[in-house]
């Protein structure tokens, strides 16, 4: 059941228990799911909690919807490969957003130590960092820091930036992710953080942190950082 004293947002915690149910064969492929009135009830949380819970499994490839039917169980597990998981301009086209990036920063650095642990290489190396501004239907929606690895030298200066990193790496340059490690902390964003995104301290954000692998390197060759608004899940409502 739901925890309300963890500092996990309950629309995420109700995900998780949904999509248990369905790993474990609770509701069955093609079933419809209980209604957002049953799961409120059942889980005793608002209708926006549900609204976002069940909007993640959608776009997780879990569930599917019927227009004026209802929810379904697509599948115990989703089959979208990696773009999906790691592609913010996935998820939001996937969702009828329309998505754009501006960069801020682009520059090449020399890793402090405390900066190696935090990427998780073993040993200094160049380094290519990008900041990035992510919008929505022109709004500025989150905070992407980008840290990618040597691999990328010979690439630099022909690759759009402000495009989908994710298509960018599995489709342009073709690297095969074999594993990928994430965290996520909700939190109080900074000043600079509110300024840019147009939010006040009373808005929690996500402090996402994603370690990307590829071509059986024990090392990631991509390290990010993505700071968004903790009700983007309702965002779909806001930008009409």
């Amino acid at each position: 059941m739901l925890d309300r004293n963890k500092y996990i947002p309950l629309y995420i915690q109700l995900k998780e228990e949904l999509k248990n149910k369905i790993k474990e064969g609770v509701w069955a492929v093609d079933s419809q799911i209980p209604t957002e009135k049953s799961l409120m009830e059942e889980y005793e949380v608002g209708r926006a909690t549900v609204r976002e819970a069940l909007s993640m499994l959608v776009n997780e490839g879990y569930l599917y919807k019927k227009q004026g039917i209802g929810t379904f169980v697509a599948r115990k597990l989703p089959s979208l490969g990696f773009e999906p998981l790691i592609s913010f301009t996935y998820s939001l086209n996937a969702r009828g957003i329309s998505s754009s990036s501006t960069v801020l920063e682009q520059t090449e650095i020399q890793p402090d130590k405390q900066m190696l642990n935090k990427i998780k290489w073993k040993k200094q190396k160049k380094c290519y960092f990008i900041q990035r501004i992510r919008y929505a239907e022109n709004f500025p929606i989150a905070l992407e820091y980008s840290y990618f690895s040597d691999i990328f030298e010979q690439y630099i200066d022909k690759l759009d930036f402000t495009g989908s990193f994710a298509h960018m790496i599995l489709k342009e340059l073709k690297i095969t992710i074999n594993k990928v490690e994430q965290t996520i902390i909700p939190r109080i964003p900074d000043a600079k953080e509110q300024e840019l995104l147009n939010i006040d301290e009373s808005t929690t954000v996500l402090n996402l942190e994603r370690w990307i692998y590829g071509n059986d390197s024990k090392e990631p060759f991509y390290y990010l950082k993505f700071v968004i608004p903790e009700n983007i899940y309702s965002y779909r409502s806001d930008v009409k």
